[in-house]
């Protein structure tokens, strides 16, 4: 399914928790979106389908929130690979959290840049996206909650 239910109040409640502006634009070379550590900003391919949109807006925020040259261990530099994997698995933790099934795409992805890879590293790589993912979840969540009550109040008010 192309569409998600809630695409609206969850594409709002990501905005929210983003700390940095996304934007929609066309991307050339066919990539669905990329994050700008030197802008501080998140591209979007416009014209997806709704699980698209925010199976990829997730992607960039764990990119982010985790890659960000602010964020990296000059001693422990995390390659290209490790970084795909672990944006696209906690794309798909997440949007799974919301009912959005992304495996047909998310699984694929993740084995592409996975090859290759040591245990050790793939358990370090589990181990953020597992952090990353229960943070965005909860973040989410609280958003989702205070838009419900916005909408309530609006709702009350509008009924006097």
């Amino acid at each position: 399914r192309l569409d998600v239910n809630g695409y609206r109040k969850l594409f709002n409640a990501l905005t929210r928790i983003c700390p940095i502006p996304i934007h929609f634009e066309s991307i050339e070379g066919g990539a669905k979106g990329y994050y700008s550590d030197t802008d501080k900003r998140i591209g979007i391919q416009s014209g997806m389908s709704q699980l698209q949109t925010i199976k990829t807006v997730i992607h960039e925020m764990t990119h982010a929130r985790l890659h960000a040259k602010s964020m990296q261990d000059p001693e422990h530099p995390v390659d290209r690979k490790t970084k795909e994997v672990e944006a696209e698995s906690t794309a798909f933790c997440v949007a799974s959290a919301f009912g959005i099934d992304t495996s047909e795409y998310s699984f694929g992805y993740v084995a592409g840049w996975s090859s290759g890879k040591e245990t050790k590293e793939l358990k370090s790589s589990l181990e953020r996206i597992r952090s990353v993912s229960d943070e965005m979840i909860t973040a989410i969540d609280k958003s989702l909650q205070r838009q419900a009550k916005r909408e309530q109040r609006r709702a009350r008010d509008e009924g006097r």
